[in-house]
């Protein structure tokens, strides 16, 4: 290729904006307690756990993850030979994983999975239960003294595995075409990727009533959490839906005890995304940032309650780019990207239909079921996706009597499906976004507590993997080595940098004057790297 050539040459380039992948790694971590059961526990039968509330907060080359182990214990009592539950209180779990690189300010993903839940029986615990002496009257014969109650002690060990994923928003001009240069000179690579359409952060302020069933001294504290959020992209906007759900731990005003009271406030918002379309895809992260309560002086078994919800929404669309690699004899200017390239992605509807009985005659159906997905899992077969979990329902009905009184109960149904992603395989990411479409209940009029209920619900699943490219981002014009553009990670020097891209020491100085002291880099910075 001659020099004229050269000078023709003409690179068209096109803006991509994408989550930059800055690190990403899994890590394992045991939760182990002390568990009491009660009565004397033949065999665990099964363990149901779940985790709840899991939040990733990225400090320097490391993910903070907090969140929430709920237990539901199934056991076989020795006496009865019944099968029990008992509920374990709730967990919180705290835990590190190492990302190098990762900075405050960027992106977090945490995908959590309880990986073992296991049981070593201690010891038995006698316990002398007043209550009982008196119902029963019963005493040991021997001691001559209330007969004891046994309870069962064991140890809980919870394994599990936590995998963050540290993203950082870029907008990059990358090369999709070349004029002036044979075509069979050029190098491409087809990507698939999210690009970003926008984000933006809103405050939502909640006020409201609350009533306690006592008088109340002072507040203790208030543990508010976020649940059950569904989010959908209008033209420039993300309408947020969500429940506020809220214990106050209160003092009360007679003998200084504490005590709970729950409360479930749903609201709705938008968030302000300019770009914004239907059917782009959003991520939604909420933040409670402020909450209290004040004891009405004048009516202490009355408050009011303040809290502010921070959203932040960003919308993506998935576009795929074919983007120039290298162009053959040519110099030119890289960048190495490393981002989640989409395999594809594909939505499925299922139909949930069973029969249902309430715990009263049901006059009429009133109003639509609160629905929430649970212990959603995945799996990823050749060219496919196996998602299985529960679709919980909370019911609410008129009763069949004069009252008309509005009962509840909850229904929970187990669902399997098989979504197809031709190209998936095991190892790669899935995220699935499921929803509700449609719920319909026919009453028995012959025996009014009987229902056959039907639900269609939608599971979007997409499936990801990473890659990590090196693309043209500019051509020079003339025979001049090519460069590539490299960020620096945490541990870098230029001696490390230049023995991985085969180059000397003295190249990578020459072509970074900027850098006035060889010792000092720092990560995050950018450095150019000769290419001969």
């Amino acid at each position: 290729m001659g020099k004229d050539e050269f000078l023709a040459l003409e690179c068209i380039t096109d803006l991509l904006k994408v989550e930059q992948v800055i690190g990403e790694n899994a890590s394992q971590t045991s939760v182990v307690r002390d568990v009491t059961l009660p009565g004397r526990v033949r065999k665990i039968a099964e363990v149901d756990t779940t985790l709840r509330d899991v939040k990733g907060r990225v400090i320097e080359n490391k993910v903070i993850v907090e969140g929430v182990i709920h237990k539901q214990i199934f056991f076989v009592d020795d006496e009865s030979d019944k099968l029990k539950e008992f509920t374990v209180a709730d967990e919180r779990f705290v835990h590190f994983v190492d990302v190098p690189g990762a900075m405050p300010g960027m992106n977090v993903q945490i995908h959590p999975r309880v990986e073992f839940v296991g049981h070593d029986f201690i010891r038995e615990v006698k316990k002398y239960r007043d209550e009982d002496v008196l119902a029963t009257g019963e005493l040991d014969a021997e001691h001559k003294k209330p007969k004891p109650k046994v309870d069962s002690l064991f140890r809980q060990t919870v394994v599990l595995e936590i995998f963050a994923k540290v993203t950082e928003s870029i907008q990059l001009d990358v090369v999709v075409d070349v004029n002036g240069v044979d075509k069979n000179n050029v190098i491409t690579e087809l990507l698939k990727v999210e690009s970003v359409i926008g984000e933006n952060a809103s405050q939502v302020s909640i006020r409201n009533e609350v009533e306690f069933d006592r008088p109340a001294r002072k507040i203790k504290n208030i543990d508010a959490q976020v649940r059950d959020i569904m989010t959908r992209v209008i033209e420039n906007k993300v309408i947020v839906e969500g429940v506020l759900h809220k214990q106050i731990f209160f003092v009360d005003a007679g003998d200084d005890v504490v005590h709970e009271v729950s409360l479930d406030e749903r609201f709705t918002h938008f968030v302000d995304v300019p770009g914004a379309f239907p059917g782009a895809n959003v991520q939604l992260h909420p933040r409670v940032e402020f909450v209290n309560v004040e004891i009405d002086e004048r009516d202490p078994t009355r408050g009011i309650q303040t809290a502010i919800i921070d959203l932040f929404a960003k919308v993506t669309e998935t576009v795929q780019v074919e983007v120039v690699t290298d162009i053959i004899g040519a110099s030119v200017r890289k960048e190495l990207l490393k981002v989640s390239q989409v395999i594809g992605e594909s939505s499925k509807q299922h139909n949930i239909q069973a029969n249902l009985t309430a715990p009263a005659p049901v006059k009429k159906i009133a109003g639509p079921p609160e629905t929430r997905f649970e212990n959603i899992e995945t799996r990823v077969i050749e060219d496919k996706v196996v998602v299985e979990g529960d679709l919980v329902k909370n019911v609410f009905f008129v009763r069949d009597s004069d009252r008309a009184e509005v009962m509840e109960f909850e229904v929970r149904e187990h669902f399997t499906l098989f979504v197809d992603i031709p190209g998936a395989m095991p190892g790669h990411v899935v995220q699935v976004y499921p929803r509700v479409e449609f719920t319909d209940f026919d009453i028995n009029h012959e025996d009014r507590t009987k229902l056959r209920q039907t639900t269609v619900i939608e599971v979007f699943v997409k499936v990801t993997e990473h890659v990590q490219l090196e693309v043209v981002v500019a051509c020079d014009v003339g025979p001049t080595p090519s460069v590539t553009i490299y960020i620096v990670q945490p541990g870098d020097t230029l001696f490390k940098i230049a023995q991985r891209f085969n180059v000397s020491l003295e190249a990578i100085e020459a072509a970074n004057p900027q850098i006035t002291d060889p010792n000092k880099i720092f990560p995050g910075q950018q450095i150019f790297i000769p290419r001969r």
